[in-house]
């Protein structure tokens, strides 16, 4: 009970954050008729995704207020790509004028594309992305971040982690993936490897799927500690930061304290992570934003009323949250732990779970990369999605 009252005061200071914002924010577009606008949700399954849903609602509430207003109806498919594609059947059914997609999978959701053009709705996917890229049918636009890049900014901080430990890029990683098939755990599998290959003495010792929930991270490195004794493994690497907490747990629990100095890497920002990042127990998470309501809801009005034909790719900014406690420092930020403490105070004052933008300082925690060995490999695949075949593996040999 007391979970489901902590959520409930998290979403409604959620949406007075995000009222409070748009009243700062451009002039919005009025819808010139009433839109129906459909929204298919691919799971819930952490606190981000709920944030990623409450974002999209609090904005289509903002635009049922303007002119003839919108009507807005979601499905969410529990982690089930089967049923999502019944959803988006349903959803069809009901002839919407625009339909918004956060795929769970992105081979199985593919055939989304063919079904919004057969009915002749305009389709905008979101978060994750599909096989096929927008411009096909009525597929107008993919609003998403680069995952790819995500896993290359894990892939440096391992790489100067164990140069810093080490003297030399060498050592052992275990990493904790998100749901096997979703673009964004391809994506971030791809961009770290696609650093990592160039290190070779950089050894990955096993991956596996935890399914962006805390209780899957735990699982798996329970797994990953009965495997591997003390001293064999130097990182753990997590696709987000619910796994990360979760593999702490685990960790904490096995009495491994070798691990308890700084050597867990996430993704998404959640402020309950940030704190580990801050006393030192973990190493760096990459932002993921889940605020995409703003972008998706201003888009679509825009798209319908006729005043905006959307890119076909929109990537958000992300930032990088790191330990000021050790030696590795890839933020321009000099102020690291004042920025650490803000965000964490800014996020709780503000009742929400992860690290919202508002928070402030974008330029002192947005890294370059550019320079290291992979990049370009980087910038190939988020151009043509294409696996180079030196990184399709489980794991080094």
């Amino acid at each position: 009970m007391k979970r489901i009252i902590i959520f409930f005061v998290t979403v409604l200071l959620l949406f007075g954050l995000v009222f409070s914002v748009m009243a700062q924010d451009e002039e919005l577009s009025v819808p010139k008729e009433k839109y129906l606008i459909a929204f298919s949700n691919g799971e819930m399954s952490n606190s981000w995704r709920w944030a990623f849903v409450d974002s999209m609602q609090a904005w289509a509430n903002e635009f049922r207020k303007l002119g003839p207003g919108i009507d807005y109806v979601w499905t969410n498919a529990g982690n089930d790509s089967a049923k999502q594609l019944m959803d988006v059947e349903n959803l069809l059914a009901m002839d919407p004028d625009i339909l918004i997609l956060s795929p769970n999978q992105d081979e199985p959701l593919d055939s989304v594309i063919d079904m919004a053009t057969e009915a002749g709705v305009p389709l905008i996917v979101v978060d994750r992305s599909l096989v096929r890229k927008p411009g096909i049918g009525t597929y107008i636009t993919n609003i998403t971040q680069n995952y790819a890049m995500s896993g290359a900014y894990q892939a440096v901080y391992a790489l100067e982690w164990l140069k810093e430990h080490y003297g030399e890029y060498k050592g052992n990683i275990v990493e904790i993936q998100g749901i096997i098939g979703a673009s964004a755990t391809t994506d971030q599998y791809v961009g770290f490897r696609s650093i990592i290959k160039y290190f070779p003495k950089v050894k990955i010792l096993a991956t596996a799927a935890g399914g962006y929930a805390d209780v899957g991270g735990r699982q798996v490195m329970e797994d990953f500690l009965q495997k591997f004794g003390p001293g064999e493994i130097d990182l753990v690497v997590c696709h987000n930061d619910a796994m990360a907490l979760g593999a702490l747990s685990a960790i904490k629990d096995a009495g491994r304290d070798e691990l308890l100095d700084g050597r867990l890497l996430g993704k998404d920002q959640m402020v309950e992570f940030v704190e580990e990042i801050l006393n030192g127990r973990a190493l760096m998470t990459t932002e993921c934003p889940p605020y995409y309501g703003p972008y998706a809801m201003k888009t679509a009005i825009k798209y319908l009323n006729g005043e905006l034909k959307p890119e076909l790719m929109t990537y958000l900014p992300l930032r990088n949250w790191e330990n000021p406690n050790d030696a590795i420092d890839l933020t321009p930020a000099k102020n690291d732990k004042e920025i650490l403490e803000k965000h964490i105070k800014y996020t709780k004052e503000a009742g929400l779970a992860l690290i919202p933008p508002e928070a402030g300082d974008f330029d002192g925690l947005t890294i370059d990369i550019s320079g290291w060995k992979g990049y370009e490999d980087i910038m190939e695949y988020t151009r043509t999605r294409e696996i180079s075949k030196d990184i399709v593996y489980l794991q080094n040999k």
